[in-house]
């Protein structure tokens, strides 16, 4: 790597400095890319979250303020993807080989190359462009990687600027991280907020990145205990809820509870129920007539049935529960409306 002049040095310190003012809701929005473009010289600068080169992944895309139309009006992305993914040493080395290093294109090709290349005469030539610059955030997130793109007319790219990239790019890591941390904790108040739910909130690439104590204590009871990579039975449900092949909770029984999991955005919340057997409406009826402390004459005379019928279906009642008195089953309507939430909390089946 060569060695950066002093006033680069300096700059570079200043834009270290301030880094984390510049972004809006995302981090590397808007000023940010401004900034950027002042340290690296270019005629069009932009940002990828994304599943892969020019895809529109899961990830926002950004591009600096006055540089969103460039690309428009003459790309057809279907056509033009397939040509970068052969063509493009860049891409290549970004995307496929997952290089960390600031490469360009320059690096690879002469001028005379370029410009026999379908690349060239689909993308970059339309545009004015001869040379581009990218820069792959280290972190490993296979599932959506974190680009910053540069394309410049005339002059190529210099050692300099991929220089500057390569020091910046530990420094645009901690800005990242520390933007995901904030947005994490806002997710997770805001779940706190709106549910009673446990709270587990995940990485891009679907490890845990925090749990709250009763999350933490539930994957305890139901999974053996917290890991990074999601438990086996999670991490399958969760593809599937991902894939959009089932939009239903993933529910895990244990004993006479059951852990229901559901997702929203990038967490995961968790909630403990009490198992229910299946009764009849009019066993729950009589059920929750019972835990009210009325006898067999006093709910046959409610429901409008014999003392004889109401007895019948008390047995029914004991056996699926596998109680043997009116105390214990009044006992588990109690317990069930004290700790279920939700519907279930009346008993339906």
């Amino acid at each position: 790597m060569p060695a950066l002049a002093r006033g680069d040095a300096e700059r570079l310190l200043r834009f270290v400095a301030e880094a984390e003012s510049f972004g809006g809701d995302h981090p590397f929005a808007g000023e940010f890319l401004t900034q950027l473009g002042r340290l690296v010289s270019a005629d069009w600068v932009g940002y990828a979250d994304c599943a892969g080169c020019c895809d529109d992944g899961p990830g926002p895309h950004f591009y600096r303020p006055g540089d969103e139309g460039v690309f428009s009006g003459h790309l057809d992305w279907p056509k033009v993807k397939p040509v970068l993914d052969e063509e493009s040493p860049v891409v290549q080395g970004v995307f496929n080989q997952r290089c960390f290093d600031a490469i360009k294109l320059s690096d690879f090709l002469s001028r005379r190359e370029l410009h026999r290349t379908r690349m060239y005469h689909l993308i970059l030539k339309p545009c004015g462009f001869e040379d581009s610059l990218y820069v792959r955030l280290r972190i490993s997130s296979p599932r959506r990687p974190k680009v910053f793109l540069f394309d410049r007319g005339g002059r190529d790219f210099s050692a300099r600027d991929s220089a500057v990239l390569d020091v910046l790019n530990p420094y645009l890591v901690q800005v990242y991280r520390a933007s995901e941390s904030r947005r994490r904790l806002r997710a997770a108040l805001a779940a706190h907020e709106s549910t009673r739910a446990a709270v587990v909130l995940l990485e891009d690439d679907e490890r845990i990145s925090f749990a709250s104590t009763t999350a933490r204590e539930l994957l305890d009871r139901y999974f053996g205990g917290l890991t990074v990579p999601l438990p086996d039975l999670l991490a399958s449900w969760l593809q599937e809820r991902r894939r959009g092949t089932t939009d239903e909770p993933l529910r895990v029984a244990a004993g006479d509870r059951s852990l229901v999991v559901d997702v929203a955005d990038d967490a995961l919340l968790l909630e403990e129920q009490l198992w229910v057997p299946r009764l009849t409406p009019r066993e729950r009826e009589i059920l929750s007539l019972v835990a009210e402390g009325r006898t067999n004459a006093e709910i046959a005379e409610r429901l409008c049935v014999s003392p004889g019928t109401v007895r019948r279906h008390l047995e029914n009642v004991f056996r699926k529960l596998g109680v043997h008195t009116r105390t214990a089953a009044a006992s588990f309507v109690r317990e069930r409306r004290l700790h279920a939430r939700g519907p279930a909390a009346d008993l339906g089946s």
